[in-house]
């Protein structure tokens, strides 16, 4: 039986400050909601190592459906995507309680990547979103209200990619005709 914790609430809240604009405010809910599920999956590993090692395993999803391409490994000045999104993200919301002004997100789907900037597409958080919800760790979590996300012209219930990460994968490989994309 599905039992929502923290984690669905906070997705939930995610989506609907995405739905706002408000993207800040998408992180704000987001980043909890990431920091628990990265600890069910590495209950032993330190807070900043296994919120890395998330976001890194799940950088091809993230990558996919922020920019319909997938791309992984891409470092500036030793700094990769997701060390940003780690750093100049969650690390400046968690203890300085806003957005690190070195990360911005745009709603026009480009990446911009400087030594002092990171302009990273709004699709970033909905990735990291899906990355979240697809968690297998989050297989028992749950939301009520009815939504979706549409991946190469097919749509996905919410509620039925709690903890099944197989679904869309599968659908996101055989776009990329690449089987082995998420090996």
């Amino acid at each position: 039986m599905k039992k929502p914790t923290g984690v669905s609430r906070r997705i939930l809240q995610t989506i609907k400050h995405i739905q706002e604009n408000d993207l800040e405010g998408a992180l704000v809910n987001l980043f909890p909601a990431l920091d628990q599920t990265a600890k069910r999956r590495r209950s032993k590993d330190g807070v900043g190592k296994r919120i890395k090692a998330f976001l890194e395993e799940e950088e091809k999803l993230i990558s996919i459906i922020a920019t319909g391409n997938c791309l992984s490994d891409i470092k500036c000045n030793d700094i990769s995507i997701t060390d940003a999104l780690y750093k100049f993200g969650r690390t400046s919301i968690a203890h300085e309680g806003e957005l690190d002004p070195r990360l911005e997100f745009n709603s026009n789907g480009s990446i911009l990547i400087g030594k002092n900037k990171w302009n990273l597409p709004s699709g970033y958080i909905v990735g990291m979103c899906v990355a979240v919800i697809t968690a297998p760790e989050n297989a028992n979590e749950s939301i009520e209200t009815p939504l979706s996300i549409d991946v190469y012209e097919k749509r996905f219930s919410v509620s039925e990619l709690w903890g099944n990460p197989q679904e869309i994968q599968n659908h996101i490989a055989e776009h990329f005709k690449n089987a082995e994309l998420f090996s």
